[in-house]
């Protein structure tokens, strides 16, 4: 009876686990599917580069196009913590350089935007003052990452953070963002001058 008893639990508990990790999984797949390029090659790229050695003499291939939109699933998450609310909505956020070894002149998608983040979990991106995107984010704290979710390709995406004090390295290479692509995003209390 006992025994009964104990494996009647271990198959519940072990059912509880089952559906957690077939829902998170179902969640990954339906974020990162490859397209179909990625499927005929195997690989999961920014962009796929077909040639060998077309700009320089040195061999590295620039591409000078914006990255691919993604699916962002800032809801999957819980919320993030008071502390971190507080510490993204404190302020402004400069992307004042960004860097990615397929495209030197990416930093020019980046440099004149500002970011104002909103304890609501919403977020405006300025340009000389004038809010020329808004969308929402979350906080992913077991993998230190902050989720994106706007019409700006450049923005749009999960990205892996690096931070001390008000200096946050934004880093292009999660299970989400394949992009590669380094931004640094400072903060300041003031209002910027445009």
């Amino acid at each position: 009876m006992r025994i009964n008893i104990l494996l009647g639990i271990l198959v519940i508990a072990a059912s509880i686990l089952t559906c957690k990790n077939l829902q998170k999984t179902k969640a990954n797949e339906a974020i990162a599917a490859p397209t179909p390029e990625e499927k005929e090659l195997g690989i999961r790229a920014s962009h796929v580069i077909d040639e060998e050695r077309p700009d320089t003499v040195q061999g590295t291939y620039q591409v000078r196009k914006a990255p691919k939109m993604v699916q962002v699933p800032v809801d999957v998450l819980p919320p993030p913590t008071a502390s971190k609310k507080a510490f993204l909505s404190t302020g402004w956020w400069h992307l004042n350089m960004a860097f990615q070894p397929s495209d030197t002149t990416i930093h020019r998608h980046y440099q004149s935007k500002w970011l104002q983040f909103r304890e609501d979990q919403t977020f405006d991106i300025l340009v000389k003052g004038k809010v020329v995107d808004s969308g929402r984010w979350n906080y992913d704290s077991a993998n230190n990452e902050i989720l994106l979710s706007c019409k700006d390709p450049y923005i749009n995406n999960s990205w892996g953070v690096q931070d001390k004090g008000f200096v946050m390295i934004w880093k292009g290479n999660t299970s989400l963002n394949v992009t590669g692509i380094q931004v640094r995003v400072v903060g300041q209390r003031e209002t910027p001058k445009w």
